[in-house]
């Protein structure tokens, strides 16, 4: 079994903690408590050629730019399909993904 989109499997997380507060209010009328919906950690750059150096950068170059080692830049590129994109053979990282996951902005 292929494992799901995390991005989809967060939806899936929150509409079914929805579900869980409406059947309380319903069944026991239960105050819901409002939580204010968070944005996806960051939004996956496109992937077009003309943005290679720009948002997408080599995996050795991400290392030195963000200063981790190479091995780091890999590990997330793997626990994060969004991190990634394989090019003509070359792996290349997402500057602005880079950039949220390691806390930079």
């Amino acid at each position: 079994m292929t494992a799901l989109d995390p991005q989809l499997e967060a939806y899936v997380a929150a509409a079914e903690a929805a579900l869980a507060d409406l059947r309380r209010y319903i069944i026991r009328r239960d105050p819901i408590e409002i939580v204010q919906e968070r944005p996806a950690p960051f939004p996956e750059p496109d992937r077009r050629p003309e943005v290679i150096g720009r948002d997408w950068i080599e995996a050795g170059e991400a290392a030195s730019r963000f200063n981790i080692s190479k091995s780091k830049v890999r590990r997330l590129c793997r626990d994060d399909d969004r991190l990634s994109w394989k090019v003509v053979g070359r792996w290349y990282v997402s500057v602005p993904g880079m950039r949220v996951t390691l806390g930079f902005e």
